[in-house]
């Protein structure tokens, strides 16, 4: 047993106490193993604050995951299609954005790395939190924001330490399916963070993310569990690859080999047939 283990009890932990690195990711991990509830709540998560404390992340609710799901997802797909071949993180996935010259951990819900950053990322930083930092471009926050209390936490969380000096940061969503709302985070010409309420309908996010629109409606329909409908039974469909000699009678088949046949390689080698 290392040493880290002796001096941490999961289920007795000190929230007022500072801890180490090693020990957070520590206690991070053994969250994977353990029920822990503190306030009533159920945590599987910690955050650690410029001061070494931890700071619990309670569990989010079926909807809010169904929201953070969809988002993945058309990111994930914009990712492939555009060949960004960036990073995408869910809230499992902290960064260190070093705040005051103090580490400071942060899980946003959806977080974008590009591919310049992340092929540059030791070993060190791609396993640990003890690499040198580096931070995300783009980072979506889901949440209820009713609660005016709740709102400001968040609001300060983008403008303090999402924006804060020093991170790469170029564009935040706080998004809040539950209420119709939308705030988009930018910088100014000045690299000062601003903020801006933004009418709840689709999301084009510029030349930060060139050519991705985050599309509200498919987030509802996820939420409400729509199902698009068909004009044709599925075993009338025939598909055929314009890139290669293929044939699919499901959408879903089709799109799959699409995406592992051609769009994760060169042109050179698209009109291959898949064996």
């Amino acid at each position: 047993m290392s040493k880290v283990q002796q001096k941490i009890n999961i289920n007795h932990l000190d929230l007022d106490r500072s801890y180490t690195l090693e020990e957070f990711e520590y206690i991070n991990d053994q969250l994977k193993y353990h029920t822990l509830e503190i306030n009533g709540q159920p945590v599987d998560l910690f955050e650690l604050d410029e001061k070494g404390k931890l700071i619990p992340m309670p569990q989010a609710t079926h909807c809010m995951e169904v929201t953070v799901g969809e988002i993945v997802r058309q990111l994930g797909n914009w990712n492939l299609h555009s060949r960004q071949n960036g990073d995408i993180k869910t809230a499992q996935g902290g960064f260190d954005f070093y705040i005051g010259d103090q580490r400071t951990i942060r899980a946003p819900d959806v977080s974008f790395t590009p591919k310049t950053v992340s092929r540059q990322l030791t070993q060190l930083q791609r396993w640990t939190f003890r690499g040198e930092p580096f931070t995300p471009l783009f980072i979506i926050e889901v949440a209820d924001t009713k609660s005016k209390s709740k709102f400001e936490n968040l609001d300060h969380r983008f403008k303090y330490t999402f924006f804060a000096v020093g991170t790469n940061v170029q564009l935040g969503l706080l998004i809040d399916p539950k209420n119709d709302r939308i705030w988009i985070y930018k910088r100014n010409r000045n690299g000062m963070v601003f903020r801006r309420a933004y009418a709840w309908g689709n999301i084009d996010c510029g030349d930060i993310l060139p050519g991705f629109i985050l599309d509200v409606e498919m987030i509802e329909d996820a939420i409400s569990q729509t199902s698009s409908e068909t004009s044709e039974s599925e075993g009338d469909l025939e598909i055929n690859c314009p890139k290669c000699n293929g044939s699919f009678t499901e959408d879903y088949l089709f799109m799959k080999h699409y995406e592992k046949h051609h769009s994760h390689k060169p042109e050179t080698v698209d009109r291959m047939m898949p064996t």
